[in-house]
């Protein structure tokens, strides 16, 4: 899952371009590159991992925050040509938010290609992960001109990947490079604000409903913990619409034998008023 900072409004996300050997993905991470302003990226770096060769660098897609305020940073990973430990790749994709999935049209039902993609669901397995739960996108690289919808439909079916978005592209001269690439960044981007939300709902409703009433306990403290997140100096009493705004000065509460004196602020609108709210406790004999 994305690392996503609200301290410090950062967003930093994991993107993964899978494939078989040919598939064009070093040359697609190498065109992407070159296209991004140099202030925008981090350094092109080739990892040695083990006898495999990693390919990644780091850029930001927006000059300016989002309308929020946060900072986003795409992290992008790939291996290059043929891998000879498929560990490697597991360890990759490790914590990976978004996968380009890079295949050939020419090799697309080749039993490489396939077993290629069902290594990918096996390695995203071992993470407790689906790849219909993972933003992917199919990228057929090198497609011939002309080729017809119903063709991008079959291989993708073939691949048993026609639940993803599928775009077409020409690494070589970096035509859909960029359009893939888009559309991931938007579906990971989705996918942080829909689970931000999710946890937000959460939150509210963990907390219970609260209402102020009767207690034979007579210390003011049971009654700051019955009403809403306040302030320092008092609580307010949630609303919604034009309801008035209630609030409850707790550092005022004055207590004498079974009577309590609740001081209130009472805003509605530009209005606010004060009030004292006298309540008497029988207590059981």
């Amino acid at each position: 899952m994305a690392l996503v900072n609200h301290a410090k409004k950062e967003i930093n996300a994991k993107i993964v371009f899978y494939g078989p050997p040919g598939s064009g993905k070093n040359t697609s991470l190498t065109y992407i590159y070159s296209r991004i302003k140099p202030s925008l990226r981090g350094e092109l770096k080739n990892i040695p991992a083990g006898a495999d060769n990693l390919v990644l660098f780091d850029f930001s897609p927006f000059e300016t925050p989002l309308p929020n305020g946060y900072h986003v940073r795409f992290h992008v990973y790939t291996l290059t040509g043929t891998v000879a430990n498929p560990a490697t790749w597991k360890m990759t994709l490790k914590g990976t938010d978004g996968i380009i999935i890079m295949v050939n049209p020419a090799t697309a039902q080749t039993a490489e290609t396939r077993e290629s993609v069902s290594q990918l669901r096996d390695f995203l397995s071992a993470y407790g992960v689906g790849l219909h739960e993972t933003p992917a996108v199919l990228q057929l690289n090198n497609f011939a001109p002309g080729t017809q919808l119903d063709d991008v439909a079959g291989i993708a079916a073939a691949l048993d990947l026609s639940m993803l978005t599928t775009c077409r592209s020409n690494a070589a001269c970096g035509d859909g490079i960029l359009e893939s690439l888009t559309t991931l960044s938007r579906q990971i981007l989705d996918r942080i604000n829909a689970k931000d939300q999710q946890n937000e709902q959460a939150d509210h409703a963990k907390k219970p409903e609260k209402s102020i009433a009767p207690t034979e306990t007579l210390s003011p403290s049971p009654f700051d913990s019955t009403i809403s997140a306040g302030s320092e100096n008092g609580a307010v009493a949630q609303r919604s619409g034009n309801e008035p705004l209630v609030t409850l000065l707790s550092n005022d509460l004055y207590v004498e034998g079974t009577t309590l004196k609740i001081p209130l602020e009472v805003q509605c609108g530009t209005t606010q008023s004060r009030l004292v709210v006298t309540v008497s406790v029988a207590v059981a004999s």
